[in-house]
């Protein structure tokens, strides 16, 4: 027998009898050194280990006075209250009217303003944006996410608790905040959005997700719990707000046209075709009319330094990115060849080639010092037959939508804005792609001997299985290519 449908009559009683129990007061422990009892009524949502990891990293410098903030799905009201004590403007939604009245009346015991309205990100029915998010911007928007699998078998909390806790929305509220986003609704240009996501669900390919939609993401807190679940803050906002993309039809070299010039941080330039082109140690790289090639000012002042891992960690990026548009049960299509080479494997040929790759390169001036980012990506197929493209392997994007992209991406790892990327899970996320491309690419050699590769170091170099270090790529042969 197949089971009732979502929230079907049967489970009116035993909602009823939820709805009927006492409120429970609950000690919050803030990260700002306060405690707050907090009356909690039966189905809201009440201060739990996500909230303070979340709450955590607000406490970071995140929230200031005066700040236009904004919660979404506030359940008990925990962190509206505290974006208010720290001098916030403090407007909240929430789908569960009793989620409503409870933060309604926290702020109210505290003596503190602010504004709950009953709502939030869903279908058009569940109330148009403007009910729940009023027709403003906002300088911080925050969502604890629901992030529990949708059941196989039914509900198994009544309505309003599983709204909290289940994302039953058919498009994804994930992927629903991101659309409006992008479309210019909740966040300011200068703002940022801090959302909690789980790796049982959205957390996973979050930040790929964020920048196929032009917008920079990186994740500034994990903690993981004992069965592998992993809680991810992230961070989410608007790439080099207000700094210009320069296009232009030819130039000798994009990167040495942003280090001839006097570009802010931020300011990339596309070339419809570079006439010398440059790859490691001077070579030439060779573009044909299919390639995407674009160039970043990274910094333009005193300061300003280049680790060697840089290229590394902004490669295994780039191949995170290009897999995820690729699709499911594309695994075995786009790799990273340490330490700055993308490769992708076409089902017709079933070889890995080379489709694109990047360069780091630097300049002083006075006191100051300038390093540019340029980076090339075949979206066609090139004549040049050990080269790919992205068509080859199911890939189809245009050049404005590819560097909008590129461009979240590069924003994601160097821009300055809020706070840093969470550097052991960025290491471990970046140590994973660099080991699946040695995978792919076959059996190892470093000057005629095969290697077993463990990792890489924090100067980007490879690391033996026997801790030798291995830092010259010109030394390296890979078997299949």
């Amino acid at each position: 027998m197949s089971s009732p449908p979502p929230f079907d009559s049967t489970l009116a009683e035993r909602e009823i009898e939820r709805l009927l129990s006492s409120v429970k007061l609950v000690d919050w422990d803030a990260p700002n050194g306060s405690t707050y009892s907090i009356p909690v009524p039966p189905t809201v949502y009440p201060p739990r280990q996500d909230t303070t990891l979340l709450a955590k990293v607000l406490c970071r410098g995140v929230l200031r006075p005066g700040l236009q903030f904004f919660e979404i799905g506030c359940g008990s009201g925990a962190l509206s209250l505290l974006a208010a004590a720290h001098g916030c403007a403090v407007r909240a939604c929430d789908i569960n009217p009793l989620a409503v009245a409870c933060t309604r009346g926290l702020l109210a015991n505290e003596n503190f303003a602010g504004e709950v309205f009953e709502g939030g990100p869903g279908p058009l029915v569940d109330g148009a944006h403007n009910q729940w998010g009023g027709d403003r911007l906002y300088d911080l928007v925050v969502w604890n996410l629901p992030y529990l699998p949708l059941p196989e078998a039914g509900p198994y909390l009544g309505p309003m608790e599983e709204a909290a806790l289940v994302d039953s929305d058919h498009i994804g509220l994930y992927e629903r905040f991101l659309n409006m986003v992008a479309g210019g609704s909740l966040l300011r240009k200068s703002g940022s959005a801090y959302l909690l996501l789980s790796s049982l669900k959205d957390g996973k390919l979050a930040c790929e997700q964020a920048w196929s939609k032009g917008l920079a993401a990186r994740i500034v807190e994990t903690t993981t719990f004992e069965n592998g679940e992993v809680l991810l803050v992230l961070q989410l906002w608007h790439p080099f707000a207000d700094v210009p993309v320069v296009h232009v039809e030819e130039v000798s070299s994009t990167n040495e046209m942003l280090l001839d010039s006097d570009k802010q941080a931020g300011t990339s330039v596309i070339a419809r075709h570079q006439t010398s082109g440059r790859g490691r140690r001077g070579r030439q790289w060779v573009a044909h009319t299919g390639a995407h090639l674009a160039s970043w000012m990274i910094g333009n002042a005193r300061g300003v330094q280049h680790h060697p891992n840089n290229q590394v960690q902004t490669g295994a990026d780039i191949v995170r990115l290009l897999r995820y548009l690729a699709g499911e049960d594309s695994t075995h299509i786009v790799c990273l060849k340490w330490p700055n080479d993308v490769y992708l494997c076409a089902e017709e040929s079933r070889c890995w080639r080379k489709a694109g790759g990047l360069l780091f390169e630097g300049r002083s001036q006075g006191r100051a010092t300038k390093l540019v980012l340029g980076v090339g990506v075949n979206i066609t197929r090139p004549p040049v037959a050990e080269h790919a493209g992205l068509e080859e392997t199911g890939i189809h994007v245009n050049a404005a939508s590819l560097h909008s992209m590129l461009h979240a991406l590069v924003a994601s790892r160097f821009e300055e804005h809020g706070l840093p990327v969470q550097a052991e899970h960025d290491r471990t996320s970046v140590e994973e792609e660099l080991l699946k491309g040695i995978q792919f690419l076959g059996s190892l050699f470093y000057r005629g001997q095969e290697i077993n590769v463990a990792g890489v170091n924090t100067d980007g170099a490879l690391v033996t299985s026997e801790g030798d270090v291995v830092d010259e790529p010109e030394d390296l042969h890979w078997s299949n290519i």
